[in-house]
């Protein structure tokens, strides 16, 4: 996690307690546009709007990583996969391989913010399954590429 994030220019994170590894990760993604919902105070109507800062929470359970973590939206989003309701989770998809690192994790939810990855088919929030097949061509959200490229050396 430090030699992947500690200059990411989109994703920082934080983690609770001292306990190493950590249980409870805070990650940030920054400057990655992404769909919330707000609503209108006055009308009571619905309006979605691009917004630029998103929060997850990943807890590493004693079952990690022979079961997959648990993942929960801390900022709102407007995602097939993310809930909207208590509490805020976010589906990482329906099988679960236990080779997948936490590092996979992070860039497969900041890929699902921008909509470059979603799944209609099991969606946690059915009314943003049902705009997104009807949005196809908005799609992705933001182009941005969060994995970093590695590092070239050459052999003189």
């Amino acid at each position: 996690m430090k030699e992947e994030f500690s200059d990411h220019p989109y994703i920082s994170y934080e983690f609770e307690g001292n306990d190493i590894p950590p249980e409870k990760y805070f990650v940030s993604f920054k400057n990655i546009k992404g769909l919330r919902l707000f609503k209108d105070e006055k009308t009571d109507e619905k309006e979605l709007q691009v917004v630029t800062e998103h929060k997850i929470e990943i807890y590493l359970h004693s079952d990690y990583p022979r079961l997959k973590p648990q993942c929960n939206l801390l900022s709102g989003a407007f995602h097939p996969n993310f809930r909207m309701a208590s509490p805020n989770d976010i589906c990482i998809g329906d099988y679960w391989a236990s080779g997948e690192t936490l590092v996979d994790i992070i860039y497969q939810v900041g890929e699902m913010i921008t909509y470059q990855s979603y799944n209609v088919s099991s969606p946690l929030n059915g009314i943003a399954a049902k705009w997104a097949k009807e949005n196809l061509n908005m799609f992705p959200i933001d182009n941005v590429n969060l994995r970093q490229p590695e590092i070239e050396i050459s052999l003189l």
